[in-house]
């Protein structure tokens, strides 16, 4: 069951409030309006994920790229930063594609390219000596990867839709 803290003004502390978590819980199976102030979140605002292949002037011969999410306010900024840290002439854009969540997708393309035993640190992925990827396999394998997210997301919305047309 996941703990819901609620501020004590008199200790200072945090306090586990049983009664709002039945509240909820149940506002969430009856599909009754939730209680309360809506999340701060924005829904319109769209959220992207890239690619960027990144050469290194000092080796030439490593395969190196960087991943990246963001919300589409924060994009220009974002890939500045990425430009700034890594120098802007080593890099170039191989894809950029708006998505249900980055994180998500992220973390699916970092363990993806673990397995094919890749070293993948932070937000850089680097192919391993004499690998047979270039950006094009790159791409297919993260199009692939953002491909089955989709079909995911389109699964799950369309077994609520029958789950509810079933039951109403």
């Amino acid at each position: 069951m996941t703990e819901k803290a609620v501020e004590n003004s008199t200790s200072g502390g945090t306090d586990y409030d049983l009664e709002s978590e039945i509240d909820n819980h149940l506002r969430k199976i009856f599909y009754i309006k939730p209680n309360g102030v809506p999340p701060n979140s924005k829904p319109f605002v769209v959220e992207f994920f890239g690619v960027l292949s990144l050469t290194d002037m000092r080796a030439p011969d490593r395969k190196l790229w960087v991943i990246y999410h963001c919300k589409q306010p924060d994009l220009d900024k974002t890939v500045d930063e990425i430009h700034e840290k890594y120098g802007k002439k080593n890099m170039y854009d191989l894809f950029r594609k708006p998505v249900f969540s980055g994180l998500a997708l992220r973390a699916s393309v970092k363990k993806h390219f673990a397995n094919l035993k890749w070293y993948t640190k932070g937000n850089v992925l680097e192919a391993p000596p004499k690998s047979h990827f270039n950006d094009e396999r790159v791409v297919k394998a993260i199009n692939d990867l953002h491909h089955l997210e989709q079909q995911r997301l389109y699964n799950y919305v369309m077994v609520k839709n029958n789950w509810f047309k079933r039951y109403s």
